[in-house]
């Protein structure tokens, strides 16, 4: 009888322990589920609601914790709304997914600060739906980022919509998102602008080089030309936030602040500064500027001066002439008496 007694509290502990193993695991949340290893990367998973579909490539998934993560489908590329068929694309992706709890396999964070990831609807690839139904591109630009498995898929995906002629492949000469973009962004700004000229935003007060992000993206009634960047700055116009430093003589140079130019030969020229001061050498003679000012004490200075060239971004104002300054309001600096000659000096040394 104890015999029987101690074999059926062994079975029983043993019936309780597995309980509470599978009870400890369901408990799991989804953003602690383990990763998948997959071709060599880690894949992160998340598990939530769709609550929103954008268009025919992003949506919006709410997992349990109240956690909103924005979702670009990986591996294809669909029509813009405005474009044709983009409404359709965004259709069709909502009729999959709107309302329905899905598992996002992912191994990246986009530019967008969008998480890039395989949708799975059911353990079924979302994704390439998209790409059966006609309704997104194959996006072979990012296609080393997927699986061998899944480029020749969703490859094969492409032709088969292609040659079916489904969604956008009923149009015989369809336009991508990105060169569709490209099209838009030319007919807002029409011809581009002459080589090297610099874009001023009239409402921001900032400018943007050629090589910046966004140069030409602000809207034209916001649109101001200048032929350099000094004449910008001279204006009152600052370097846009996401506009590089100029890279001058091989180091990188803030165009914050004053741009000196010395038209001796280098050889001859003196020249030491930390990276925080307001004076820097640019190479092209016809930037030189011939008086300084501070906007805010309203006065100027010359070459040879005290003060020239020690005035902050902000307050800096770039004139030809001393009579130019004085004509809208500008009076000589009081440390500097005699107005001097607007030639630069022919051995220049600046020491901050």
């Amino acid at each position: 009888m104890k015999v029987l007694t101690r074999t059926t509290a062994l079975f029983i502990s043993i019936v309780f322990s597995a309980l509470f193993c599978a009870t400890q695991q369901a408990s799991i949340a989804p953003t602690q589920k383990p990763s998948v290893a997959v071709a060599n990367k880690v894949q992160l998973v998340i598990e939530g609601k769709v609550i929103n579909v954008h268009d025919g490539d992003t949506v919006t998934v709410l997992d349990q914790d109240n956690k909103k993560f924005h979702i670009r489908l990986q591996g294809i590329d669909a029509p813009e709304l405005k474009q044709p068929f983009g409404p359709e694309s965004q259709q069709n992706l909502s009729r999959m997914l709107l309302g329905k709890k899905v598992t996002i396999f992912w191994t990246k964070v986009d530019k967008y600060r969008r998480t890039v990831g395989t949708v799975k609807l059911y353990e079924h690839d979302v994704n390439i739906e998209q790409v059966k139904a006609g309704l997104a591109w194959h996006f072979k630009k990012y296609e080393d980022e997927q699986t061998p498995e899944e480029r020749q898929s969703y490859a094969a995906a492409e032709q088969s919509a292609r040659a079916a002629k489904l969604g956008l492949w009923n149009d015989q000469t369809p336009v991508t998102p990105g060169d569709w973009r490209r099209n838009v962004q030319a007919e807002v700004w029409g011809p581009p602008p002459p080589k090297g000229t610099i874009i001023g935003n009239k409402n921001s007060q900032k400018y943007h080089r050629p090589d910046c992000a966004g140069y030409r993206s602000m809207l034209e009634r916001n649109r101001v030309f200048f032929k350099t960047v000094a004449e910008a700055e001279s204006a009152g116009y600052k370097r846009a936030g996401n506009c590089p430093a100029e890279v001058q003589g091989g180091s990188s140079k803030s165009s914050v602040g004053l741009h000196i130019v010395n038209p001796a030969p280098p050889s001859t020229t003196s020249v030491s500064h930390s990276d925080s001061s307001d004076l820097y050498l640019m190479a092209d003679p016809m930037l030189f500027p011939k008086v300084t000012a501070n906007k805010r004490s309203k006065v100027y200075s010359l070459p040879g001066c005290p003060d020239f060239g020690h005035v902050g971004q902000e307050s800096l104002i770039v004139f030809n002439s001393g009579e130019e300054a004085e004509k809208v309001g500008y009076k000589l600096a009081a440390n500097c008496p005699v107005k001097k000659s607007a030639k630069a000096p022919a051995n220049l040394s600046v020491t901050p």
